[in-house]
């Protein structure tokens, strides 16, 4: 799979002008930040989630200059340690776990995580002990914008020397395309290459894009479900918890 993936990037770096090690667009300051995560049970799995999230939302390898790799990016975005999960992630757990609680007879675990009436994040504090560890291993993840700014969420000296961490990631200055049919191409293309049969959009503003541009395009038969970021807040962080969620989420299948 991965082979077939790297022919893909590949093309995407040519038509960009993205260089091969750092992965900075030619003349911009602005990074491919990651290649897709792919679990370690995705291929083997027979319900395949494929999380299709917004921005990177930090430049993640701004020290080493360069992008995330497949590797990389599944130990970072996917691990088993559910103690950090920040409220994205937290939610791509809760979510995963719903989708995959049949298959995996996780049916129970589902109940008392969403039942704790918390959001996601703190669901999986109040029930640690008895979730599994493993969920995330049997999805993939995506950013529907494939570029970060260059050195966003580090800390820099005057020489723009990375000095710390800055972990904040919201905000929207990055949701925007270089090219952007060549990363709508990209993208149907990945898609078509792993083959999800489910797919969870994490924007309400991707609806119309995914109808009408990417849809379409898939050569396969598939659910695309579209709901709100799980780490959303203000009016809408009543999303943040599991049963709400879901429910929003089910009825935003594409038809």
């Amino acid at each position: 799979m991965t082979d077939k993936l790297d022919k893909l990037y590949e093309e995407f770096f040519r038509e960009n002008s993205i260089d091969n090690k750092s992965g900075i667009v030619q003349g911009t300051n602005r990074r491919f930040a990651t290649k897709i995560a792919i679990g370690d049970n995705y291929k083997s799995s027979q319900t395949k989630l494929l999380f299709v999230s917004l921005d990177m939302g930090k430049d993640e390898c701004f020290k080493e200059n360069r992008f995330q790799n497949y590797e990389e990016r599944k130990n970072n975005a996917l691990n088993e340690d559910l103690s950090k999960k920040n409220p994205h992630m937290a939610g791509v757990y809760g979510t995963a776990l719903f989708f995959l609680k049949n298959q995996n007879k996780w049916e129970d675990e589902w109940q008392k995580y969403s039942q704790s009436n918390k959001f996601f994040k703190e669901a999986i504090k109040d029930n640690i002990d008895i979730l599994p560890k493993n969920v995330l291993s049997y999805i993939s993840l995506i950013n529907f914008y494939s570029f970060v700014t260059v050195g966003r969420g580090c800390e820099m000296d005057e020489r723009g020397q990375k000095i710390g961490k800055k972990e904040e990631r919201t905000g929207g200055s990055d949701r925007i395309f270089i090219n952007r049919q060549s990363e709508i191409n990209l993208l149907v293309e990945i898609i078509n290459t792993v083959k999800p049969n489910v797919i969870v959009v994490q924007s309400q503003t991707l609806r119309k894009c995914f109808r009408d541009e990417i849809k379409p395009k898939i050569n396969y038969d598939l659910d695309i479900y579209i709901g709100y970021h799980p780490s959303v807040f203000g009016r809408g962080i009543k999303y943040r918890n599991p049963n709400i969620y879901m429910e929003s989420l089910l009825k935003g299948k594409l038809i």
